[in-house]
C-alpha cells in the first residue's frame, strides 16, 4: 500500500487493504504475526500509477539551502531519536540482568517498567521506518534500510508458543507443544532446529523460522511477552500476569499449568530474556552508528546526498505513510472493527495507548522539525512546516498545522484514559456486547469506541492534507517503488 492522491482513492483503496488485513488477521490467533517488517510500499496508502517520466520531471519547491536544513533537522531527530532508544534499552538489559539473577516481584516489576520506557523513544522512530523505495544501493553500508533492518527489532504480533508455555485452547500458527524454552530441539514444518543453547545469534537466525512471518524469536514484542506473559483478560481489565517463579531456576520454578517445572526451564527463560535484551541492544547500536554526523556509507549520508532528488518526497512518503497505512489501518482500525485484542500492538503488557500516541507523536515530530528527548533537551529546528511556508505554501502549512492538533488532542485523550484511568486499548476496542458482558453499559462503550474513531478519523483527514501540501510543492506521487531513480 502506498499513499493514495485523492480523497476518493484514500478512502477505496484503505478499504480494499483493509479487508486483505482482516482475512490474514482472523485466520491467525494469538499474537500471531503481521508483516510489520514489510516493504514500505506495501505497508502505506494506495498510490495512482503516474508514469516514472512524469514523476521525474517534477521539481520541487524551495531552495537547496531549504531542503539541506530539512535534511539535517530530520537526520539530527533520527540520531536523537535512536540514541535514546538505545540508552533507554541498556537500562532494559540492566533491568533484565537484575531479574534473572535475583527474581523478585520487586526485580519483575522494575524490568517491565524499564521496558515501558524503552518503548517511548522508540515508537517515535517508526516514521523513519519507510524507506525501503528511496535509499540507495551501497554494499559498503551497513545497513541497507531502517524497513529491512526493523523486522528483527520490532516484528509484531507474534506466535509466542513457539517461544514458550500458553494457555490451553491457544490455537496459533505453531501448536507444539514443544517450545524453544522447554525443549532442546523443536521442529517447525520441515525445520529441526536445536535450541539447547540460547545465544542472540540463534534468535536471529531463527526469526522467521520456516518461512513463517508469525514465528518471531526476536525484538521487543519478545521481551515483552517474556515479562508479561500472556494476556488472557479478553477486553476486560488487566494485562499478562507472568509470575515471578517462572524465573526462579530452582525448586519454586513454575512454566505454567500442566508443563514441565524443572529448575532448567526457568534458568533457560532467563537465558532467553538476556539472550532477546543483548540483540536489541546490539541492532540499536549498528542503528546509531548509521546516523551520526560527517559520516560515510550511512543511513544519513545517502539521506543527503539525495538532497536534490528523492529526499524531500521520502520525508512526505514516511510520514503518509505511517498515518495511513499502517498506524490508522493496521494497527488500530483492524483491531477496532474485529474486537480483536489479539491485533493490539503490545498485547502482553497493555502499553498500546502509549504506542499509538509515540507513532503520531513521531510524525508530528517531522513536521515540526523538533524532538523532544528523554532529557528534556530539543533536537532539530527545522521540519516541512516551515519549509513549506520558505516554500511559499504558508497556506498549506497552516492546514497541516491545523490537521496535526486534530490528530495529537485525539491521542492525548487515547493516552490519558490508558494512563489515569486505567482504560486500555483492549477495553476501547471491545464491541458493545462484548462490553455488556463486562458490566459496561452501551453508552459508556460507544464513549470508549468513539476515542478510538475519532483518531482514526483525524489520521486519514490528516493523510489528505499531506497529501495536498505535497502537491503544493510538486510532489503528485509518493510512491517509493516507482517514484525514484538512483
Amino acid at each position: 500500500m502506498a499513499f493514495a492522491t485523492s480523497n476518493h482513492l484514500i478512502k477505496s483503496k484503505l478499504t480494499t487493504a483493509l479487508m486483505a488485513t482482516l482475512i490474514g488477521a482472523l485466520t491467525l490467533s494469538g499474537c500471531s504475526k503481521e508483516a510489520d517488517n514489510a516493504s514500505g510500499a506495501e505497508n502505506s496508502a494506495e498510490v495512482t500509477n503516474e508514469t516514472t517520466e512524469t514523476k521525474n520531471t517534477q521539481t520541487l519547491a524551495g531552495d537547496e539551502a531549504s531542503v539541506n536544513k530539512l535534511l539535517t533537522s530530520y537526520a539530527d531527530m533520527a540520531q536523537a531519536a535512536y540514541e535514546d532508544s538505545l540508552s533507554e534499552a541498556k537500562k532494559l538489559q540492566a533491568a533484565v540482568d537484575a531479574l534473572v539473577a535475583n527474581p523478585t516481584q520487586q526485580n519483575l516489576e522494575a524490568a517491565q517498567a524499564a521496558y515501558k520506557a524503552a518503548r517511548q523513544p522508540y515508537s517515535q522512530t517508526e516514521v523513519f521506518r519507510f524507506d525501503e523505495g528511496f535509499v540507495g544501493k551501497d554494499d559498503k553500508r551497513a545497513i541497507g534500510s531502517i524497513d529491512g533492518w526493523e523486522g528483527q527489532v520490532n516484528a509484531w504480533p507474534l506466535d509466542e508458543a513457539l517461544i514458550d508455555y500458553v494457555a490451553d485452547g491457544y490455537a496459533g500458527e505453531y501448536n507444539s507443544k514443544d517450545n524453544i524454552i522447554n525443549s532442546d530441539k523443536i521442529t517447525v514444518g520441515s525445520t529441526s532446529q536445536d535450541t539447547k543453547t540460547i545465544t542472540p545469534e540463534l534468535l536471529a537466525e531463527m526469526n522467521e523460522i520456516g518461512g513463517s512471518e508469525a514465528n518471531v524469536t526476536t525484538g521487543y514484542h519478545a521481551i515483552e511477552f517474556l515479562l508479561w506473559g500472556q494476556d488472557l483478560n479478553g477486553v476486560g481489565e488487566g494485562a499478562g500476569q507472568r509470575p515471578v517463579t517462572d524465573y526462579m531456576a530452582n525448586d519454586s520454578c513454575t512454566s505454567g499449568e500442566g508443563n514441565s517445572a524443572e529448575a532448567a526451564v526457568c534458568a533457560k527463560r532467563g537465558e532467553y530474556l538476556k539472550a532477546a535484551t543483548q540483540l536489541l541492544v546490539n541492532d540499536l547500536t549498528d542503528m546509531v552508528a548509521q546516523w551520526q554526523p560527517n559520516t560515510e556509507n550511512t543511513l544519513r549520508s545517502d539521506l543527503m546526498a539525495r538532497s536534490s532528488d528523492n529526499a524531500v518526497r521520502q520525508i512526505f512518503y514516511q510520514m503518509g505513510s505511517l498515518a495511513l497505512g499502517e498506524l490508522a489501518s493496521e494497527r488500530m482500525q483492524v483491531a477496532f472493527v474485529t474486537g480483536s485484542t489479539e491485533d493490539e500492538h503490545e498485547c502482553f503488557s497493555d502499553l498500546t495507548h502509549l504506542s499509538y500516541a509515540n507513532n503520531a507523536r513521531g510524525i508530528a515530530n517531522i513536521f515540526n522539525g523538533q524532538y523532544k528527548t528523554v532529557s528534556g533537551s530539543t533536537v532539530g529546528d527545522y521540519g516541512i512546516k516551515q519549509y513549506l511556508i520558505d516554500a511559499g505554501q504558508k497556506d498549506s502549512a497552516e492546514q497541516l498545522d491545523a490537521a496535526f492538533k486534530k490528530v495529537e488532542a485525539s491521542f492525548n485523550t487515547i493516552a490519558e484514559q490508558g494512563e489515569k484511568n486505567g482504560i486500555k486499548i483492549d477495553q476501547m476496542i471491545a464491541t458493545v456486547g462484548q462490553a455488556t458482558k463486562q458490566g459496561v453499559s452501551a453508552e459508556e462503550q460507544n464513549k470508549r469506541r468513539g476515542w478510538m474513531e475519532s483518531a482514526i478519523n483525524d489520521l486519514k483527514s490528516l493523510t489528505d492534507v499531506l497529501e495536498s501540501s505535497a502537491k503544493s510543492i510538486g510532489i503528485d506521487n509518493l510512491d517509493a517503488d516507482t517514484g525514484s531513480q538512483f
